[in-house]
């Protein structure tokens, strides 16, 4: 899949979305998002708010073409209705092939991620990994400058390259989890909860690694997080998700200011009253 040419289609385009698990186990068939519509240009933040299981989690797993990354049986998500495309990219019945040419071009940062790093590589070669994956023939200088700026936005020393994982705090993982999201350059990039883990005084350094990433690439964000200071810096439209429906959108502050929804107007002052400390997972 050559680099696609953005210009003129949204880099996400979803129209009466819907996607479910299906039944597994003896249970019935899950709907996890309902007839969400939503277009994504490129340079667009999009930040995605909610309680556990509104769908937020499942909604960027699937945007991010990694519907079929299935660690249980029968948990693998399932476009049940509307249609959904990504860097011009029909996401229904998406062939291995083409879906490994799309993760190309968006990075994805799940909520474990700093929890999943391999742990039998240094950082380093975590960082260059997905490099490696794609090709054989690539400048490690120039790379090697460009995780080192990484490694200073984020406040990590250069030592921390020779480490393993488990030498690293929660933390430090987590932020390594980050750079790793955004080392293929992705014109897309979809991350769920980016400063879990990530002490108060380092969550603004992984708010400034992702500004600069989209001043340096232009790319488009959807985002997830319950870190106000990161959805007051980063977010553009927000979208308000319960029980797998949209049920609120637009600018972070009107959202929260003048919000009829009595949902949103909670999730808005739990938002406000809370330091992050608690992070509710789907």
């Amino acid at each position: 899949m050559p680099h696609p040419d953005l210009s003129a289609n949204p880099i996400v385009r979803l129209s009466d979305l819907s996607l479910s698990y299906p039944a597994h186990s003896g249970g019935r068939e899950f709907e996890a998002v309902e007839g969400l519509t939503l277009d994504v240009a490129q340079g667009q933040v999009v930040a995605l708010l909610g309680e556990s299981g509104s769908g937020k989690s499942t909604l960027a797993k699937f945007i991010a073409g990694r519907a079929s990354d299935a660690t249980e049986k029968g948990a693998r998500i399932k476009l049940t209705g509307g249609a959904a495309h990504v860097m011009n990219v029909p996401m229904r019945r998406l062939s291995r092939r083409t879906r490994s040419r799309l993760t190309a071009y968006v990075g994805y940062l799940a909520q474990d991620a700093g929890a999943t790093l391999t742990p039998e590589l240094n950082v380093g070669d975590i960082l260059f990994e997905p490099i490696v994956e794609r090709s054989k023939h690539f400048d490690r200088d120039e790379l090697g400058e460009r995780i080192a700026e990484m490694m200073d936005i984020v406040a990590l020393p250069l030592s921390k390259l020779q480490e393993y994982p488990y030498e690293l705090s929660k933390g430090q993982r987590q932020r390594i989890a980050v750079m790793r999201a955004l080392m293929l350059d992705p014109s897309l990039l979809v991350i769920d909860e980016p400063t879990l883990g990530v002490d108060a005084n380092n969550r603004p350094k992984i708010v400034d690694l992702m500004r600069w990433y989209r001043e340096r690439t232009n790319a488009a964000m959807v985002l997830i997080s319950h870190d106000i200071g990161m959805l007051e810096a980063l977010g553009q439209e927000v979208l308000v998700m319960q029980q797998g429906r949209l049920v609120g959108q637009g600018d972070i502050n009107e959202i929260f200011r003048s919000a009829d929804h009595g949902y949103v107007q909670r999730l808005a002052q739990a938002l406000r009253a809370t330091a992050y400390d608690e992070i509710a997972e789907e």
